[in-house]
């Protein structure tokens, strides 16, 4: 049947936007409730990893390649039995090396290399965004070194040289084993 030529035109049927909105707010929801688990996961391992890393830790492998400029040569440093490892929970560390620590490698032709540490090494750190690793930062020095080869002493006892500006870790701690490791270094150490 045709509209007689009078009659008002048929209004549009209003278009509804109620299925489209329902839809975007599920959507909103499901990636806000994702982001927020991912950000509590996150949040959850940081504050779990932080608490096993606090306390005071004894040494019981060391493993690092150096480049020793008296040589002019790297060589593969071990040993370091007896320094021990303070982390406390507002950020502070201290690695002591007492009285003498020695560290031991061996040159390419050779010579047996001892480095003898004394004294303590501050540092502060944090946790990466990762909760995986810790960035070191020097916060004060009474450490010294000597280097002896093949038994005799090679150059005076001297301070310490911090490296640890901007140096990051990963550290690895269950229960009372904590490792930590470097580009050319892997630490071990058990809780105390």
């Amino acid at each position: 049947m045709q509209p007689y030529a009078g009659a008002p035109p048929t209004p549009p049927r209003p278009r509804s936007y109620t299925v489209p909105i329902v839809v975007l707010s599920t959507v909103l929801f499901v990636l806000v409730a994702a982001i927020v688990v991912v950000l509590a996961n996150r949040a959850g391992a940081d504050r779990a990893k932080q608490p096993c890393l606090v306390g005071v830790w004894r040494m019981t492998d060391y493993r690092e390649v150096v480049y020793l400029q008296a040589l002019d040569n790297t060589v593969t440093f071990t040993g370091g039995a007896g320094t021990v490892l303070r982390l406390d929970k507002d950020g502070t560390g201290e690695s002591d090396y007492g009285t003498g620590t020695s560290f031991y490698a061996d040159t390419p032709d050779g010579r047996k290399i001892r480095l003898e540490m004394r004294g303590p090494v501050r540092f502060t750190y944090r946790l990466t965004s990762t909760g995986e690793a810790i960035e070191l930062k020097p916060a004060g020095n009474e450490a010294t070194s000597r280097l002896y080869l093949d038994g005799q002493p090679s150059g005076p006892e001297t301070p310490y040289q911090d490296e640890l500006t901007g140096k990051i870790y990963q550290v690895t701690c269950a229960g009372d084993t904590l490792t930590q490791e470097g580009s050319a270094m892997t630490v071990r150490y058990r809780r105390r």
